[in-house]
């Protein structure tokens, strides 16, 4: 079990994170869990949700649960986990923006049944993110700290947006850590931001002066040696309009650099 002063020194939280980032399966989750669970406790948050959009075999969502059961600091924070999906794969894409050359329906079907047997609080809500995450947004009470976007298309994407990223400041931590799968991949996949996840991401920037999704800048730098193309997918979803987006969250309670020559 991790204790809650990983949380609480700048040395020991970037132990932490490093630790968190040397994940051989999901160092993406990793990361981004202990993010959220950093933040949720600075700002004394009893409560946190984590999403993954895009469940697919459901490797990602055990993988989250092993993730927020490791680093929960003492089984401080009440933690919800979430997994939306079809179920039946991916459905068929819409125009060139959901990258048809890359992606087919029918792709990366869900055995339910086998994935339940793997999961012990996961929920895992299946339909339309456009009717699941409606009903999802109205009712969830903790917080959501980390969000997975793994729909792949475009589509899928902004529906996802629409549905999830306007609801009130409260259903939110002021800074959600993102992960997108989809902005990297094979060199078959040529991501750029005209189509696919970047574009979604894109277009929700230009239509929204109070939220914004923007890379965490400088990560490849903060995780040296640390390597991977899943850094390249770690974005954050700034809410500006959040009510606690200035107070203070760093470790150290007083930043001073005194003169030492």
């Amino acid at each position: 079990m991790t204790k809650m002063s990983a949380y609480q020194t700048e040395e020991e939280f970037r132990d932490l994170v490093m630790r968190a980032a040397r994940d051989p399966d999901f160092p993406q989750y990793g990361y981004g869990i202990v993010l959220a669970f950093s933040q949720a406790l600075a700002l004394a948050e009893s409560g946190l949700s984590l999403l993954e959009l895009g469940v697919a075999g459901g490797n990602g969502l055990v993988a989250m649960e092993r993730l927020a059961a490791t680093y929960n600091p003492e089984r401080a924070l009440d933690v919800a986990i979430s997994g939306f999906d079809l179920g039946s794969g991916m459905p068929a894409p819409l125009d060139y923006r959901d990258m048809p050359n890359i992606w087919k329906e029918g792709f990366y079907k869900m055995d339910l049944n086998r994935l339940m047997e793997k999961l012990s609080a996961a929920r895992v809500i299946l339909g339309d993110i456009r009717e699941t995450g409606k009903s999802f947004i109205a009712e969830v009470e903790r917080p959501i700290g980390f969000i997975s976007f793994d729909l792949d298309f475009y589509s899928s994407t902004t529906a996802a947006f629409s549905t999830l990223l306007y609801a009130s400041p409260d259903k939110f931590l002021p800074r959600v850590v993102c992960y997108f799968d989809d902005t990297v991949g094979p060199h078959s996949e040529m991501h750029s931001e005209y189509t696919g996840e970047l574009l979604a991401i894109r277009e929700f920037n230009a239509a929204n002066t109070q939220r914004k999704i923007a890379k965490l800048n400088g990560l490849q730098q903060k995780l040296a040696p640390i390597t991977g193309k899943w850094i390249e997918g770690i974005f954050i979803l700034h809410l500006f309009d959040h009510p606690r987006y200035n107070d203070y969250v760093y470790q150290i309670q007083d930043r001073q650099l005194p003169l030492t020559v």
